[in-house]
């Protein structure tokens, strides 16, 4: 299942973890997705969305 958004598309950014000594290893910064009733152009379905398209197109 992949890690984006049904909505806006939003998928895992990179960057790195920073320690105190400035070592730096990779990581990924995922979207917050979560099940959710959207109402898109008059119909209502259930999709994974990321928090900020289901606070905007909650029922």
């Amino acid at each position: 299942m992949a890690k984006q958004c049904a909505i806006c598309g939003k998928t895992p950014q990179y960057g790195h973890h920073v320690s105190h000594a400035k070592n730096r290893v990779n990581r990924r910064f995922l979207p917050n997705l979560q099940m959710g009733r959207v109402t898109v152009a008059g119909k209502t379905f259930r999709a994974r969305v990321c928090t900020r398209c289901l606070r905007t197109y909650t029922v």
